[in-house]
């Protein structure tokens, strides 16, 4: 039930993005500028999932992103827990410098407040040795993370890189593997999250 309100809610969010205001519509500039880009998180495919973000610029300093992570669709090299699960992420962004540029709304440095909940099923190593027995362990957590950031545009290519610290509550894990933060401490509530992205712009 909790990924199938989920993946609702993600999707009823990126469709209100993909539709301008009627008025904005007609304008002749703003059909011009590219507002719209898809980017993955490169990194997060190396802990086990793959991250596709769409953010819709609604105008030169404001835009609104989403990200869907299919956790176990990557290859989970440090922990190699055979992970499975499902990963959003939902921002609203305030280009606080936008990057001097009159074909897109997208580029700037950046302030965000992000939520992000991740629910995934994961083999943990229960007893210390060689070769330890696993059992499967279900991880549930949510943190709303205050970040900041830059995107750089060149014509339709994207580059985002940001960090950002906020407060995160669940069921925890002993390894520390959430998937788009962590924490510290271990066993505490203050999560930290870093990373980049590269995409294209349309």
């Amino acid at each position: 039930m909790f990924l199938k309100n989920n993946i609702v809610i993600v999707a009823t969010f990126v469709v209100s993005l993909l539709f301008p205001s009627l008025s904005m519509a007609q304008d002749e500039v703003y059909d011009a500028v590219r507002k719209n880009d898809f980017k993955i998180t490169l990194l997060s495919l190396g802990s086990g999932s793959t991250r596709i973000t769409y953010e819709r610029a609604f105008n030169p300093l404001n835009s609104a992103e989403a990200t869907l992570g299919i956790i176990g669709l990557g290859w989970d090299w440090m922990n190699k827990s055979n992970p499975s699960g499902l990963l959003i992420k939902m921002a609203y962004k305030w280009r606080i410098i936008p990057q001097c540029s009159s074909d897109s709304w997208l580029a700037g440095f950046y302030v965000k407040p992000e939520f992000v909940a991740t629910l995934f099923r994961q083999d943990y190593r229960y007893r210390s040795g060689p070769e330890p027995p696993k059992c499967p362990y279900m991880t549930r957590q949510i943190a709303l993370l205050a970040e900041s950031g830059y995107q750089f545009l060149a014509k339709w290519f994207v580059f985002d890189v940001y960090a950002g610290l906020g407060p995160s509550v669940g069921s925890g894990n002993d390894y520390n593997y959430f998937h788009s933060f962590m924490l510290f401490p271990v066993e505490g509530w203050l999560a930290f999250t870093a990373g980049f992205r590269v995409g294209v712009a349309f």
